[in-house]
Parts: C-alpha cells; sequence; structure tokens
C-alpha cells in the first residue's frame, strides 16, 4: 500500500464525517424540501420526514464508504 492509502485508511471515519457535517446535511434538506410540496401536511411535519429521509441514506452511504475506502 503506498502513502496515501494508508493515510485514507487511517482517518477514513473522520474523512466520512467531515463531509457528511451538519451544513451538507442542511443543504440537502433545503434543496428537497424546495422541491417536494407535500399537500395537506405542514412544513414542519415535512420537514420532520425530510431529515428522517436524509437520515437513512446518509446512514446508509456512510457505511458504504467507509466499506468501500
Amino acid at each position: 500500500m503506498n502513502l496515501i492509502q494508508n493515510i485514507l485508511k487511517e482517518n477514513k471515519q473522520t474523512i466520512v464525517d467531515a463531509i457528511f457535517d451538519q451544513e451538507l446535511k442542511d443543504k440537502v434538506c433545503k434543496a428537497i424540501n424546495d422541491n417536494v410540496d407535500i399537500p395537506f401536511i405542514g412544513e414542519s411535519t415535512e420537514a420532520k420526514i425530510i431529515d428522517a429521509l436524509y437520515s437513512s441514506v446518509e446512514d446508509v452511504v456512510k457505511e458504504v464508504i467507509l466499506e468501500k475506502l
């Protein structure tokens, strides 16, 4: 393994956590909320649904990235 691969392997959790920070979550959730309107439910309920969906997707994506690094 070369130096870069070793550094990546040793720091992969830190790298993934840095990418999936609150700023990314806020931007993704806002983009989804701007493009999705669910009739008959309020904005706060929509926000809760979008937040839950984001958290589920984030967990899966993190897991896959960590497995592949």
